[in-house]
């Protein structure tokens, strides 16, 4: 029974994943990895019995805390990408802010070029 409400649950989790990136509020850049995690969430559901020889064979009596560990190393490695793109995200702020000021001078320094070749 728990095992069938695990498979419930993830394959709710990948629904909402597909819907997400049919109605593109998940952009294709993403829905790839979030896709293959929802994927993996059903396969881990539906090999329950599995994980358990597999944590007992490593060393972990307890099967929820080896996926607890897998579940916070994937969220940390989640964390580093999206900070990753943070950073290039802002340095390009960053660029295209120091850009547009540029062409803002240039502009106000044709503009008033301009006025002054009319007046004389």
């Amino acid at each position: 029974m728990n095992q069938l409400v695990a498979i419930l649950i993830t394959l709710f989790f990948l629904g909402l994943i597909v819907y997400f990136t049919v109605t593109q509020k998940l952009k294709d850049r993403y829905a790839f990895l979030w896709l293959v995690t929802a994927s993996a969430g059903v396969l881990a559901a539906a090999c329950i019995p599995l994980l358990n020889r597999f944590a007992v064979w490593i060393g972990i009596a307890y099967m929820p805390t080896f996926v607890f560990l897998v579940t916070i190393i994937f969220i940390l490695a989640l964390l580093v990408r999206q900070t990753i793109s943070l950073s290039k995200q802002s340095d390009r702020i960053k660029t295209l802010t120091q850009e547009f000021a540029v062409m803002e001078k240039r502009l106000l320094e044709l503009g008033h070029a301009a006025e002054g070749r009319e007046t004389t």
